[in-house]
C-alpha cells in the first residue's frame, strides 16, 4: 500500500476513535517517509487523546518544524502546550496560527481557553465568542464559552451555551456536568442532579463529577445518598482533599461527628492550608463535646470574609460551651461586625445573652434574627421561651406556634409550648405536648421494653403495670401520688425509682412492688413513664390527686429528732437554697436556687431558729455568709446515703414549724408529707407553679412567694421575713425576749 493509502487507512482509524490501530498505522507512513508532515501531526494528535502529552508536543513540534506556514499545525502545537499546562507557551502558537488563518476557529478557541486559565477573562471571552461565531455548530466552542461564562458569573448566558453544546453532541459529559453547576448555582439541586448523572452515565469514573453529586444531594436533604456519592469519588482517587471533606459534611448532617473529625483531619493532611476542613474539624469537634479542642483548630485567620466570620461565629459557640459567655458574646459581636445580618450569628449571641441573664437584649437579637430569617424555628422557639421566661405569655405562645406551623415534628417547640400551657393551668393540651420531652437534644429516648406501652384506655385489671419514674427525685416525688390511681383500676404496680428513695415511698398507701433502678425487671403487661400519668389518666386542675399527705415518716426516726429541735427554742424553721447545679444550668432565667446571702432577714427575726437542711451543692454557702453561725447544722452537710432523704432529712422536716426552700426536691419532699413550706421562686418559675398564684393545687401546705422583679431577691425575702413574724406569733412559738 502506497503512503496516501495507509495514511487514508490512518485518518479512518482516527474517526472511529480507533487510536491504537491509527497510531500504527501513522508510524507505517512515518517508517517509510520520516519527514511527512501531516502524518508526524496527526500522531501528535493520537498521543494527545491517548493522553501521552510529551509525546503529542515532540511530533507536533516537528511537524511544525517542517510546515511552518500551517496554521492548524501551530494551533494544536498550542493546544498541546495547553494539556501540559504550559499556557503562557502556548498562547504565542495560537497567535501565530490566527495570524496565519484569521478564520481559524480552533485557534480562537485553544487561544481563549488558555487566556481563561491564565486569569484572562475578558480576552478569554472574546476569542471564545469569535470561535463560536466562527464555527456555531462545533459543541466544544459552545462549552468553552459556557465556562468561561460560568466564571464571569454570567449563569444565564453560560447555561445557554451548554445547552447547545449538548444540542449539538448529546455525548458531551464535561458540558452535562457544567450545566449542572451551572443550575446548582441557580438554586435549582434536582435539575442539577439530573445534569450529573447524565455526565456520569457517559464518563463513570468522573471523580468531581460524583463529588458534585454529593453536594446536589446534600442540598436536597439526602445525605446518605450524598456520602455514597462522597465515597465513590474517593474509591477513585483517595488523595481527593475536597471530597474527603464534602464526605465530612454528610457524615456531619447523619449526626456520625467522630467519623466527620476523622474525614476533616484526612482533607487537611492532604492540604493543610485549606480553611474549610480546618472551620468544620472545629464543628465536629463541638458536637463531640470537646470544645477546648475546637477553640484550638479555630486559632487561624483565613483570607476571605466569610470564612472570618466562620471563624467567629464558631468560636462564639465554643466559648458558649466552655460556658466563657462574656468572650463567646464578644465573638458573635465580630461575627456580626462582618456579617451584620446573620441570623444565625443573632441568634447565637441571643441564646448566650439568655445565659447571662440579658434577656431583653436577648429578645432584641432574636427578633433581628426572625426579621432576617422569617422561616427560622430555631430563634422563634429561644425567643418564645425568653418571653415566658420574663412573663410574655401571649408573646411566647405566638411564636412557639409559629414555629410548630414550620417544624411541626421539632422536640424543643413542642416541649416549650408543653410547659408555658401547663403552667398558664391548661393541662389539656400541656399534657399531650409534654410527651416531646423523650425527644429533646441529649434527653434519654423513651425506654424501649418488651411490652406495649399504657395508653390510659387499655384496662388495667389483673394486669401488672411497669411505673418508671424518668425525671429527678421531685418529679417521683410529686407523681409517686397517682400510683394509688392505677391501683384503684386492677392495677398491679411496680414502680422503678430512684434508689435513694426507695425507704421513704414505702410509706405510699400502695401495694405496689418498688425496685431502684438498674435493678432486674419482673414480667409486666404495659409500661408507662412516670410523668406521663397525668396525660393518661386526664389530669385537669380539678382532678389533681390531693389526698395530702400521701408520704410518712417511720415515727421512729421522727421521735428522735424531735427530741433533738427541741433543744432549740422559739420558732423552728428548715432552710434550704440550693438545688441540683446541673438542673440550675438548664433552667437559666427560671434558675431555681437562691443565694443564701439572700435570706439575712430571716436570721434576724427573733424568736426563730433557722435549720439548715441543705445538702451537697451549695452547703459551703454556710460559711460564707456573716449570719451562718446563727443557722443551726444538725446534719452532715456531704452525707447523701440511700436511706438519707427517709431518715434524716423528711424526720427533721416533721420536728418543724415551717419549711423554707427554693424550688427544689425538698419543697415536693415537705408537700407530700403535708408540713408547712414556703416555696421561694423566680418571678417565673418552672411551670408546675403556675403563674402568679400564691398556693399551689399540688400542697395544700404550701405557700408561694414569687419575686415582684426579676431578680430582686431581697424584695421577697423582705417579704417571707414579715410573714414569718407573724406566722410564729399567730402559732405561739415566739421565744421571750
Amino acid at each position: 500500500m502506497t503512503s496516501s493509502g495507509t495514511l487514508e487507512r490512518a485518518l479512518n482509524l482516527h474517526r472511529q476513535g480507533r487510536l491504537s490501530e491509527a497510531a500504527s498505522s501513522y508510524r507505517e507512513v512515518l517508517a517509510k517517509e520520516p519527514r511527512h508532515a501531516e502524518a508526524m501531526h496527526l500522531l501528535g494528535l493520537v498521543m494527545a487523546a491517548m493522553g501521552r502529552g510529551s509525546e503529542a508536543l515532540d511530533l507536533i513540534t516537528a511537524a511544525v518544524r517542517l510546515q511552518p506556514s500551517n496554521a492548524a499545525m501551530h494551533a494544536n502545537l498550542g493546544n498541546a502546550l495547553s494539556d501540559l499546562r504550559r499556557y503562557w507557551e502556548a498562547v504565542p502558537y495560537f497567535d501565530r496560527a490566527v495570524m496565519l488563518q484569521p478564520d481559524l476557529a480552533v485557534a480562537y478557541l485553544g487561544r481563549g481557553s488558555a487566556l481563561l486559565h491564565l486569569g484572562q477573562l475578558e480576552q478569554a471571552l472574546a476569542n471564545l465568542g469569535r470561535a463560536v461565531r466562527l464555527a456555531p455548530k462545533t459543541a466544544a466552542a459552545h462549552h468553552a464559552l459556557g465556562v468561561a461564562l460560568e466564571q464571569a458569573h454570567r449563569l444565564p448566558e453560560a447555561r445557554h451555551c451548554f445547552e447547545q453544546a449538548l444540542a449539538l453532541d448529546p455525548n458531551v459529559a464535561e458540558a452535562h456536568h457544567n450545566l449542572g453547576l451551572v443550575l446548582a448555582a441557580q438554586g435549582k439541586p434536582a435539575d442539577a442532579l439530573a445534569c450529573i448523572d447524565r455526565a456520569l452515565k457517559l464518563q463513570p469514573k468522573d471523580v468531581a463529577a460524583h463529588s458534585n453529586r454529593g453536594s446536589q444531594l446534600l442540598a436536597l436533604e439526602r445525605p446518605a445518598e450524598a456520602l455514597t456519592s462522597f465515597e465513590t469519588a474517593l474509591s477513585l482517587q483517595p488523595s481527593d482533599a475536597i471530597a474527603h471533606h464534602n464526605r465530612g459534611l454528610a457524615l456531619m448532617i447523619l449526626d456520625r461527628s467522630a467519623e466527620a473529625l476523622a474525614s476533616f483531619d484526612r482533607a487537611l493532611a492532604i492540604s493543610p492550608r485549606s480553611a474549610a476542613p480546618q472551620l468544620w474539624r472545629a464543628k465536629a469537634l463541638i458536637g463531640l463535646g470537646r470544645a477546648a479542642e475546637a477553640l484550638a483548630s479555630l486559632d487561624f485567620r483565613p483570607e476571605s470574609a466569610p470564612l472570618q466570620f466562620e471563624v467567629h461565629l464558631q468560636r462564639g459557640v465554643a466559648l458558649a460551651a466552655l460556658e466563657r459567655y462574656e468572650e463567646s458574646v464578644a465573638n458573635f459581636g465580630h461575627a456580626l461586625a462582618l456579617e451584620p445580618k446573620s441570623a444565625e450569628a443573632l441568634n447565637n449571641r441571643g441564646a448566650v445573652l439568655v445565659r447571662l441573664f440579658r434577656p431583653e437584649e436577648a429578645l432584641e437579637d432574636f427578633k433581628k434574627a426572625i426579621e432576617c430569617r422569617p422561616n427560622y424555628a430555631e430563634a422563634l422557639v429561644n425567643a418564645g421561651n425568653t418571653q415566658k421566661g420574663v412573663g410574655l405569655y401571649p408573646e411566647a405562645l405566638r411564636n412557639l406556634d409559629r414555629a410548630l406551623s414550620l417544624k411541626p415534628q421539632d422536640p424543643t417547640a413542642a416541649w416549650s409550648k408543653a410547659v408555658l400551657k401547663l403552667a398558664l393551668g391548661e393541662f389539656e393540651e400541656g399534657w399531650p405536648l409534654y410527651e416531646a420531652r423523650f425527644r429533646l437534644p441529649h434527653a434519654s429516648p423513651l425506654r424501649g421494653l418488651n411490652a406495649p406501652r399504657w395508653s390510659g384506655v387499655e384496662p388495667l385489671e389483673g394486669k401488672t403495670l411497669f411505673v418508671h419514674s424518668e425525671q429527678g427525685l421531685g418529679d417521683t416525688l410529686q407523681f409517686c401520688r397517682y400510683i394509688g390511681l392505677l391501683e384503684k383500676r386492677g392495677a398491679k404496680v411496680v414502680f422503678e425509682v430512684q434508689p435513694q428513695l426507695i425507704k421513704l415511698l414505702r410509706t405510699l398507701d400502695s401495694r405496689a412492688v418498688l425496685i431502684g433502678r438498674g435493678e432486674p425487671l419482673p414480667p409486666f403487661d404495659f409500661h408507662t413513664p412516670l410523668l406521663s400519668l397525668p396525660l393518661e389518666l386526664r389530669t385537669d386542675a380539678d382532678s389533681i390527686p390531693r389526698g395530702v399527705p400521701y408520704l410518712k415518716v417511720d415515727p421512729a426516726a421522727a421521735e428522735v429528732w424531735r427530741e433533738r429541735l427541741a433543744a432549740l427554742p422559739g420558732f423552728r424553721v428548715g432552710l434550704n437554697w440550693h438545688g441540683n447545679p446541673e438542673a440550675e444550668k438548664r433552667s437559666v432565667l427560671q434558675a431555681r436556687s437562691f443565694p443564701l446571702s439572700a435570706a439575712a432577714a430571716l436570721a434576724r427575726l427573733p424568736g426563730v431558729n433557722l435549720v439548715s437542711l441543705q445538702k451537697g451543692a451549695g452547703a459551703e454557702q454556710l460559711n460564707q455568709v456573716e449570719f451562718g453561725g446563727s443557722i443551726a447544722q444538725l446534719t452532715d452537710p456531704k452525707r447523701l446515703g440511700p436511706d438519707e432523704i427517709a431518715d434524716e432529712t423528711a424526720a427533721i422536716m416533721m420536728g418543724l414549724d415551717l419549711v423554707i426552700t427554693a424550688d427544689t426536691a425538698l419543697a415536693h419532699l415537705a408537700g407530700a408529707l403535708g408540713v408547712p413550706v414556703w416555696v421561694v421562686l423566680q418571678s417565673v418559675p418552672d411551670w408546675r407553679w403556675l403563674i402568679e398564684r400564691e398556693d399551689s393545687p399540688w400542697y395544700p401546705t404550701m405557700r408561694l412567694f414569687r419575686q415582684r422583679v426579676r431578680g430582686d431577691w431581697p424584695e421577697v425575702f423582705d417579704r417571707v421575713a414579715k410573714e414569718l413574724a407573724g406566722f410564729a406569733l399567730r402559732v405561739g412559738r415566739k421565744s421571750p425576749t
